[in-house]
């Protein structure tokens, strides 16, 4: 991949960033564009209403690799043997037994007996840097003595292991690394012994969180990260970060193969809710947390909101500083189930019944905090806007906005009823409409002001990377920041940035891709007044805002032809251009230039800082 360029940023942030993920690399010089180019010409109106910063919010949630192979540091898959059928699922085994009894391990997972056996795993997310020091760690209980060798081919470690009547040992080494791509760990026993969990980890990794994926998404510096996620929420038990990572129990995803269909439908809650608090503190993002409405009642998602925003005079909030968290949490936001009306057991077909459920969880919860900002969520489909009618009329429970997920379309070999084509997406919302949207101000909340959160938003979930989702992202953003008045679109959250979208990591690589840049220089709106803006070219789509003296202006070119803009009565201080090596779901390269003249390529984008011409 080429070079990039990192503009737009401050002097400080400048001598602040050190980047170990694939991005932009600085540049002072401004390209110059010599060839003439047809123009298109921008009328600026008059100030409307305040920008939402809202709309910087992303959505991480624990599904596919955005987890495990994405922001989780830890290179082993179903590390702790909860998959699998007659063997552990990713695991070549030799002279090994299959135990499913959890009451053995003390993760409450299944775990594997070796008598001079042997178990590996290859993977290309086995990913080793030359030098870099990494950690192997086993926890295991030998029954007699017995020698047990593991780690990576070339850095393995033998250790003498006796049965000194302990439920576990905890064996770890750590070694430095040698090149290594799709790199294989193996752990043998001479003897016998139990293997309940193993671990392989960067020395430096961040609360389990990859270090590069972390300033990656510092980089792309969204407001707010949501956890779980979605439909993660009805499998995620938020206790399990009452216990050390390691002897966490794994969750089941299996009920929906969708989701943790990278991880043989599981995950070890590596990444629980304290390494996410940390992580958001870590990027300046506002946490916020969802609650399901199937795994937790009314007590259990009071304790939820007492443990992160509870005194240590508290029940909940001492077990948190007894794990080294004294200062609350303070999140504000939780969204109370998701997507009921698509997976919600018993409450899936019954809005009145979810509604009912929904208010005794929401009571608890603000018996522990009064001041959290509460949002459940409503569904649009036409064949299921009953449900969402039956369940806003039996809320009785303060609720401060609604949640609303749109997805544009599905991967381009979804099938061709589901699919939308490159030419379709160049024209995604030219009419500045939404029906989903419609119903819900104009029908559900007819005559009342409810604030909406678009808490799911992409072109479509489980994507690579491609330009043409930048372009789809780019316009729905653009859409977005647009409807704040005639929607009461207030805050939404971009899922899923990691490995669906914004950020691609694949073994030792961490790339910021083109969504990503576009969403990192979006945040030149923030704090603005939009100002309302119209062009005499119908390929470009355009968003403006207000700051002080000067006007923020984004432009988005939905063809495949070049353009000079010209805004009457503006100069233009400074233009930066997306621009992009081809437009197709196959490609992903683009590059990032500062441009002499205020030029827009081919589905790209262009950003303008502009003052007044004064007379």
């Amino acid at each position: 991949m080429k070079e990039r360029n990192l503009i737009l940023l401050s002097e400080s942030e400048k001598k602040s960033f050190k980047p170990h993920f694939l991005s932009v690399k600085e540049t002072e010089k401004a390209e110059k564009h010599e060839k003439e180019l047809p123009t298109a010409n921008i009328a600026i109106g008059g100030e409307t209403y305040g920008f939402k910063n809202g709309l910087f919010g992303v959505n991480t949630e624990v599904t596919r690799t955005g987890f495990f192979g994405g922001l989780s540091a830890q290179m082993l898959n179903n590390r702790k043997f909860f998959a699998g059928a007659e063997l552990p699922s990713g695991w070549e085994c030799e002279n090994a037994e299959f135990i499913k009894n959890k009451k053995d391990s003390p993760c409450g997972s299944c775990c594997v007996r070796l008598t001079n056996g042997a178990i590996k795993q290859t993977s290309s997310v086995i990913a080793l840097r030359d030098g870099a020091v990494y950690e192997a760690r086993a926890l295991v209980r030998a029954v007699g003595g017995a020698k047990i060798s593991f780690g990576v081919c070339g850095c393995e470690q033998t250790f003498d292991a006796e049965d000194d009547g302990e439920r576990y040992k905890t064996l770890s080494f750590a070694f430095t690394g040698k090149d290594t791509d799709n790199g294989a760990f193996t752990l043998s026993v001479r003897g016998t012994a139990y293997v309940f969990a193993v671990s392989l980890m960067p020395a430096d990794n961040f609360y389990g969180m990859r270090r590069d994926v972390v300033e990656a998404l510092e980089y792309i510096a969204p407001t707010s990260l949501r956890f779980p996620g979605g439909c993660c929420a009805d499998h995620f038990d938020w206790k399990e970060c009452l216990k050390l990572p390691d002897l966490r129990t794994p969750f089941d995803g299996s009920e929906k193969g969708f989701m943790l269909r990278d991880t043989y439908h599981q995950d070890c809650a590596d990444i629980s809710l304290n390494e996410f608090i940390m992580l958001c503190r870590q990027i300046g993002a506002e946490p916020e947390l969802t609650v399901s409405i199937i795994l937790s009642d009314g007590e259990d998602a009071r304790r939820l909101v007492e443990y992160c925003n509870g005194e240590t005079d508290t029940e909940y909030g001492a077990k948190r500083a007894a794990l080294g968290f004294n200062e609350p949490f303070n999140v504000k936001y939780f969204y109370v189930g998701n997507e009921i009306y698509y997976f919600g057991c018993e409450y899936q077909s019954d809005g009145v019944k979810a509604a009912l459920r929904t208010n005794g969880i929401v009571n608890a919860m603000r018996s522990a905090d009064p001041d959290i900002y509460v949002v459940p969520g409503v569904v649009a489909d036409n064949n299921l806007r009953k449900w969402s009618e039956d369940y806003v009329k039996t809320l009785d429970c303060k609720y401060d906005a609604v949640s609303y997920h749109r997805y544009c379309g599905a991967k381009p070999e979804a099938p061709e009823a589901e699919s939308v084509s490159e030419d379709g997406v160049e024209d995604i919302f030219k009419d500045g409409s939404d029906t989903g949207l419609d119903y819900i101000q104009n029908e559900l909340f007819k005559g009342v002001i409810m604030p909406v959160n678009v808490d799911e938003w992409n072109f479509s979930w489980g994507c690579d990377a491609n330009s043409v989702m930048y372009l789809c992202n780019a316009l729905e953003f653009h859409f977005l920041a647009r409807s704040a008045e005639k929607y009461g679109v207030t805050d939404a959250r971009y899922f899923m940035p990691v490995n669906e979208g914004m950020i691609t990591v694949k073994g030792k690589e961490c790339r910021v891709e083109c969504a990503g840049e576009a969403f990192r220089l979006l945040h030149g709106h923030k704090n603005g007044t939009v100002v309302s803006c119209g062009t005499d070219n119908k390929d470009l789509d355009v968003l403006c805002t207000k700051h002080g003296e000067e006007l923020f202006m984004s432009v988005i070119n939905r063809r495949s032809n070049e353009y000079e803009i010209k805004i009457n009565g503006y100069t233009v201080k400074e233009c930066t251009q997306i621009t992009l090596d081809g437009y197709s779901w196959n490609e992903r390269g683009f590059d990032i230039k500062r441009c002499g003249k205020p030029v827009v390529t081919g589905h790209g984008m262009a950003f303008l800082k502009l003052v007044s011409v004064k007379d």
